[in-house]
């Protein structure tokens, strides 16, 4: 009796887990192309954000790039380039995305950080804000004059050591072409 009963709760704790399973991959299908989509319209958005002006896209192919850099793409009309960052800052688990624009000569034309979700707010989140971010606008790959933010440390030098990454992978775009 007791055998059948162990049983029977297997059975039923199997059917609710495999109900629970499948229910999940549901609300995955329905939800995975709206995020999707919303991932590419803030990336966009941040690509025109700091290189405003441009007549278009296209996205640089590398064999290797540096760590931090996931993907530069180049202004159709010539006149810069948008590099694409990854950077892991104090939770590394969830790396912030970055993005900078650059002139055709190689200065810095801004920077915006897209998502900060990983990092303490109010502390590490102060890399999002217009007076870290505003700094970077006119510098060129020496950064001289780039400050990290006292008390989120971990987070802003991630960014600067990250957008050095960045200078890096604009000039062998430069050189690709």
């Amino acid at each position: 009796m007791k055998k059948l009963t162990s049983l029977k709760s297997i059975i039923v704790l199997f059917a609710i887990c495999l109900f629970i399973a499948v229910a999940m991959a549901a609300v995955n299908m329905v939800t995975a192309p709206k995020i999707a989509e919303a991932q590419e319209k803030a990336e966009q958005e941040a690509l025109a954000a700091v290189l405003p002006e441009n007549g278009g896209f296209e996205k640089v192919s590398f064999d290797a790039l540096p760590e931090s850099v996931s993907a530069v793409y180049r202004d159709k009309d010539g006149e810069g380039y948008v590099a694409m960052l990854s950077v892991k800052g104090y939770d590394s688990s969830k790396p912030m995305s970055v993005a900078v624009g650059f002139t055709g000569e190689g200065k810095i034309t801004g920077l915006t950080v897209i998502s900060a979700s990983g990092e303490t707010s109010g502390i590490g989140t102060k890399v999002t804000l217009p007076e870290f971010t505003g700094q970077f606008a006119g510098k060129d790959q020496s950064l001289s004059g780039v400050d990290a933010i006292s008390g989120a440390t971990i987070s802003s030098s991630a960014v600067i050591d990250a957008v050095s990454d960045a200078f890096e992978a604009v000039n062998m775009a430069k050189e690709a072409q």
